[in-house]
């Protein structure tokens, strides 16, 4: 895990702005995110967390300001060059019925291919079998992606995300509609990623103590704009939970850790 003290920014966010259908949500907003960490947003529904990532990603495009990665704004970065730094898994993904695992967590290879030149196969395949055994799903490889559970689902998108060998992950609400055991086992890995391989991670969760466990770095999100942002143990207080969400709750300190009370 990178030290505090040296924290390298690996998206800085400059007056960026975003509307739907002229409903504003995101307006100036200033924030930079930092590399080797895993960094968490929170925020109430709506506050502009999906948002930000979706631009982010370059799925979106803003209404005004820019957003950089290491330096170069992201609107002047090819797709594909983009894709060899950045990976993403979505809050919802879709997959033919008959198609199978592996060919799936191959798709996280197409970056690196080129019209009408070789590409690398062996390289591909060690990618490939890495992601599936990292996400412990080597054993599904030949299933079709429609007979896995939801959490299996979800690890072998994880897989085609760390397929790309790219150094940063951003994930939005990758626990969404998962019981509690394959929540754990998805933020575990994030977690893992993080330390021994030293993905910098960027994610959006909604359940607030996951966030605070799992996390090194959170922000918290209101209404397009950024609350605060440090340190779980820097941030977190009762004061910044009923700024953000609008309800009082207690927070506590349970082995060296911050926990908010939610009754």
């Amino acid at each position: 895990m990178q030290n505090n003290k040296e924290k390298k920014n690996v998206f800085e966010i400059e007056n960026l702005s975003f509307a739907y259908d002229k409903h504003e949500v995101l307006n100036n907003l200033n924030l930079s995110f930092h590399e080797g960490i895993v960094t968490t947003m929170i925020g109430p529904n709506g506050c502009g967390k999906s948002t930000l990532l979706q631009l982010m990603t370059k799925n979106l495009k803003p209404a005004g300001g820019k957003i950089l990665l290491q330096g170069e704004d992201i609107a002047q970065i090819r797709q594909k060059q983009f894709a060899q730094s950045v990976a993403v898994v979505h809050q919802y993904n879709t997959a033919p019925p008959d198609l199978t695992v592996e060919k799936l967590v191959s798709y996280g290879r197409i970056p690196y291919h080129k019209m009408g030149v070789p590409f690398d196969k062996a390289k591909d395949m060690e990618r490939i079998e890495w992601a599936l055994e990292i996400t412990n799903t080597t054993k599904h490889k030949d299933k079709t992606v429609s007979q896995l559970s939801g959490g299996q689902k979800q690890r072998v998108w994880i897989a085609m995300a760390l397929a790309q060998d790219a150094k940063v992950l951003l994930l939005d609400e990758p626990t969404t509609y998962l019981d509690i055991r394959y929540q754990l086992q998805i933020l575990r890995l994030i977690r893992r990623l993080n330390e021994e391989y030293g993905f910098t991670i960027i994610m959006v969760l909604h359940d607030v103590n996951q966030s605070l466990y799992y996390s090194d770095e959170i922000v918290a999100l209101k209404a397009g704009k950024c609350i605060a942002q440090g340190s779980p143990q820097q941030i977190l207080t009762g004061e910044l939970i009923q700024k953000v969400y609008d309800v009082t709750l207690k927070v506590s300190d349970i082995d060296g850790k911050r926990f908010i009370l939610p009754v």
